[in-house]
């Protein structure tokens, strides 16, 4: 053999002893001129099958506490656990390629992680009531099925905001009927909302299981005997609340305060009577409310005469 027959085959005993002992191999090719060219390929690692499983247990028991999941027996624990690693090895490699830049958003761990994505499925898909089949979920009808679940949705919480009772089932449907006839005109509403046509927009709020024609006797005021119009009552309303500031006034009991403040709206008017005509020119002085605007005219007059000597007021 020749001295270049064994330098030429230098290269490829070299590149044996590097894989017998695990270095980066190295390949060589030449041009025409024959000038070696050397390039070198890293042997990958990986982590270890035993390794995965480790994480993914350590995983596993951090899901049972976090979000407190107890199963009835152990055949189903086991089974969830293996859902559970197939979902938690999905997500590792998800959010691997995140870190890579091939992904745009990031996975995390949930309570439905125990799921697979048919039973998750099931669990996002609204309960229908036993008047909606699932035979009646067709293209024809599909739109007033998905209004009839998103209405049921929001009559749920409408109960728990609001805390709604009812006296029986019969009083609870015939609400719950008004409130999806009220939650469908509030989201055609919305919409013209939306497209600029309403310049407000409207809620869900306490009086929404109400008619209009009910919702109108709510606002409206118990009048007292004296009053017949609901605006002079109302304002008498505001003039009490102020009286009851300004002059720091207690009564012993409720019987009391509903007492006093029918006399205070009784003088009220006839003070807004009596300054009508003073306006017109017909009375030279006007009156306003004082400390003694709740009392009669009587109780008035007894408090103005002198007390014999040695009594005090109370």
């Amino acid at each position: 053999m020749g001295i270049g027959e064994i330098i030429a085959g230098v290269p490829l005993i070299l590149c044996l002893i590097g894989v017998a002992l695990g270095l980066p191999t190295i390949t060589t090719t030449t041009d025409s001129s024959s000038a070696a060219k050397i390039t070198t390929q890293p042997v990958e690692t990986s982590t270890t099958l035993s390794d995965v499983k480790g994480q993914c247990q350590s995983a596993w028991q951090k899901f049972l506490i976090d979000f407190k999941i107890k199963y009835e027996n152990e055949f189903e624990r086991q089974k969830r656990n293996k859902i559970f690693c197939q979902n938690w090895q999905n997500i590792r490699d998800h959010n691997l390629q995140y870190e890579s830049g091939h992904q745009s958003f990031k996975k995390g761990l949930n309570q439905w992680s125990d799921l697979t994505t048919e039973e998750w499925k099931e669990k996002q898909r609204p309960r229908l009531h036993p008047e909606i089949s699932g035979a009646e979920i067709t293209t024809g009808v599909s739109e007033d099925v998905r209004d009839e679940v998103k209405c049921r949705a929001a009559w749920e919480k409408f109960l728990i905001d609001f805390r709604a009772h009812y006296q029986d089932s019969t009083e609870t449907e015939k609400r719950r009927n008004i409130f999806c006839g009220n939650w469908k005109a509030i989201r055609e509403h919305n919409v013209k909302y939306e497209l600029g046509e309403e310049s407000f927009k409207k809620g869900i709020n306490q009086w929404s299981d109400l008619t209009i024609e009910e919702w109108k006797n709510k606002q409206r005021p118990i009048l007292a005997p004296e009053f017949e119009d609901a605006e002079d009552y109302i304002k008498c309303q505001d003039a009490w609340k102020k009286f009851l500031i300004d002059f720091e006034k207690k009564y012993h009991d409720a019987a009391e305060v509903e007492n006093r403040r029918n006399i205070f709206c009784t003088n009220w008017k006839a003070i807004q009577e009596h300054n009508v005509r003073y306006e017109l020119g017909t009375i030279s002085f006007k009156k306003g409310i004082n400390q003694w605007s709740d009392l009669t005219f009587e109780e008035w007059k007894n408090k103005q005469r002198p007390l014999p000597l040695g009594q005090t007021t109370k």
